[in-house]
């Protein structure tokens, strides 16, 4: 088992158990952009509390357990690859940086000047004010992303699943906007930077769960040559393979590989 983190809004101390075969299949089949693989893999790879309800958790916390699964599966460097935007350059230009660095970056910040006022009810996360506001609000959560998916427009279906009234003055909404952007930091954003051939300044929108996923998903991809190689050297069935701990199935299919093209 990994070390032990608390997640930055919740609290909650968790730890990752080791990837199987098992989850390598689920990732190498699913799509990255489905919130309910998030879902999966927080209740598959997480090892809380007992009685963790991961999708009642805010969307901040999962995006930092997954950013840590891929920290933990292929290192801290984030290497994204995006294009100049000077017609007469076009350089193709890397935005690197390291996962600890992003989330420090983005870490949660107490409210300064204004008071939280917490609210009864049956909600899966506590319903909040802010000190003299009428409108209440609550930090998404995963399932909230996962109602919401698929929707004509997410981001709307979204804000009047978690701000109430939905109709708001527009300097209420920013306030309360300003309140959950601080308390749990949206991981994904603009990234700057400036094109190292010309000085273009550069900036692409990063996504920091996606692109983890994204990046899992594509090495989770290799299980099906190493189930090849292995039912074809020691004819073992693929539920056989799968339950092997991936270190070792990783020896054998080296193994096999080399006796393959000896």
């Amino acid at each position: 088992m990994s070390r032990s983190l608390a997640l930055p809004v919740s609290g909650a101390r968790v730890a990752l158990r080791p990837v199987t075969g098992q989850t390598e299949l689920l990732l190498a089949e699913a799509s990255p952009a489905d919130p309910a693989l998030a879902l999966a893999l927080a209740e598959r790879l997480g090892d809380g509390e007992p009685g963790t309800d991961w999708a009642t958790l805010p969307v901040h916390d999962i995006d930092t357990l997954i950013a840590r699964l891929r920290q933990s599966q292929a290192g801290d460097r984030i290497v994204a690859e995006v294009a100049c935007t000077d017609d007469s350059c076009g350089q193709r230009v890397d935005l690197s940086f390291g996962i600890d660095a992003y989330l420090a970056h983005h870490r949660p910040r107490a409210l300064r000047g204004r008071g939280l006022v917490a609210h009864a009810g049956a909600a899966p996360s506590v319903w909040l004010s802010l000190e003299g506001e009428a409108a209440r609000f609550r930090l998404p959560t995963l399932a909230d992303q996962i109602a919401v998916a698929g929707l004509a427009d997410p981001a709307a279906h979204l804000q009047a699943r978690c701000i109430q009234p939905n109709q708001l003055p527009s300097r209420m909404r920013r306030r309360v906007e300003a309140a959950m952007a601080a308390m749990a930091p949206p991981l994904s954003g603009p990234l700057g930077g400036h094109c190292p051939e010309c000085g273009t300044a550069i900036e692409a929108w990063f996504d920091l769960r996606q692109y983890c996923l994204h990046d899992l998903c594509a090495r989770a991809r290799y299980l099906f040559d190493d189930i090849d190689v292995l039912a074809e050297r020691y004819h073992w069935s693929e539920h056989a393979i799968l339950r092997l701990p991936r270190s070792r199935r990783e020896q054998y299919a080296e193994r096999a590989r080399l006796a393959r093209a000896a």
